[in-house]
């Protein structure tokens, strides 16, 4: 966060002797993160929403840089076979009512969702390919506010020789989320006369979802999502 704040705050004083327009962009979210999935895993894509503010200079009257921040949400859900060494198990042993976890092989199915809370800084590079028409590139860093993978899983887990059945019990793996994403963006935003805009956008995460120590994702499992937004621009509604 305070990398953010930094970053900021200079490319701020850095544009402020000259022209600037400042603006809000509010919308919703679609995706999912990808990576190499078990063979018969389905999913679908999560809706979230995003809100935040924009800070713009035109460096000419076709070019221009863009930074912003902004709060989104980035959900899906999942169900996945699985297989796992260690998985915890809530067992209760013949004869006892007190319930103990130990550490079991898991294998069965797993029905989760994503449901992870970003704070993402872009810094793109716009070009105006009309007056109404304008596409933008470039990187983004997202710092982890609060992060869910969880759900249930079915299945069985093997101790000593016995296999006792798991049933809807409690799958919670958000303590391997990465607090840290970085990706590119690439968007196309069309403009009025009144301030408004209205924005479709695609990005990409370069790293991993998850802690590399995390053992069940193999590879990169990387943010893909897109934003359909709508802006409103405060100041520098003039491009000249």
């Amino acid at each position: 966060m305070r990398y953010i704040t930094t970053l900021t705050l200079l490319l701020v004083c850095t544009m402020s002797f000259a022209q600037l327009a400042t603006g809000i962009r509010l919308g919703f979210t679609a995706g999912t993160p990808i990576g190499k999935a078990e063979e018969g895993a389905t999913g679908k894509l999560g809706l979230g929403t995003v809100a935040g503010v924009v800070v713009e200079y035109n460096i000419t009257d076709k070019w221009g840089l863009r930074t912003e921040a902004y709060y989104t949400q980035k959900k899906s859900s999942f169900s996945t076979p699985a297989s796992v060494d260690e998985y915890d198990y809530l067992y209760e042993p013949p004869g006892s009512d007190t319930a103990v976890w130990i550490v079991a092989k898991f294998d069965g199915d797993v029905d989760g969702k994503f449901d992870n809370r970003y704070v993402e800084m872009p810094l793109l590079a716009h070009y105006y390919v009309s007056d109404r028409w304008n596409v933008a590139f470039g990187p983004y860093l997202g710092y982890l506010l609060r992060g869910e993978i969880s759900g249930t899983s079915n299945g069985t887990v093997r101790i000593g020789v016995a296999d006792l059945p798991v049933d809807n019990q409690l799958f919670d793996e958000s303590q391997h989320l990465s607090p840290w994403d970085y990706g590119l963006i690439g968007s196309m935003r069309y403009e009025t006369d009144f301030g408004l805009n209205y924005e479709f956008r695609l990005s990409s995460g370069l790293s991993s979802v998850f802690k590399e120590t995390y053992p069940l994702a193999d590879g990169i499992v990387r943010n893909m999502y897109v934003q359909l937004t709508a802006g409103y621009r405060f100041t520098g509604n003039n491009r000249s």
